[in-house]
């Protein structure tokens, strides 16, 4: 017998009452783990935050189970609070950038 996976709760979702219960669900089982960086990335991220002159950058980063990209430029970089904040007022902190180029 197989498992027929989220199908099987396709039918519930009639009732109008458990359709927010369902798609939270949904939604946890589409996050992923934290991705983890190599030295060599980090190193580069680093270079890059080190030598800033107001550029575009693309940032990849990771927030609540999703990786998401942006580019944009940056307003603050906080080494006290580790974080970043991006001209469209974007808080990144440096744990969740997984990659930073510029653009």
């Amino acid at each position: 017998m197989s498992d027929r996976g989220m199908k099987k709760w396709a039918p519930y979702k009639a009732l109008v009452e458990q359709a927010p219960s369902l798609e939270g669900t949904y939604e946890d089982h589409r996050k992923i783990e934290r991705p983890k960086i190599s030295q060599d990335v980090a190193e580069e991220i680093n270079e890059i935050l080190v030598n800033y002159h107001q550029q575009d950058v693309k940032i990849r980063f990771f927030k609540r189970g999703h990786v998401y990209e942006t580019i944009s430029q940056i307003k603050k970089i906080d080494v006290l609070n580790k974080k970043i904040v991006t001209s469209d007022d974007m808080t990144i902190y440096f744990i969740d950038l997984l990659y930073l180029e510029n653009y």
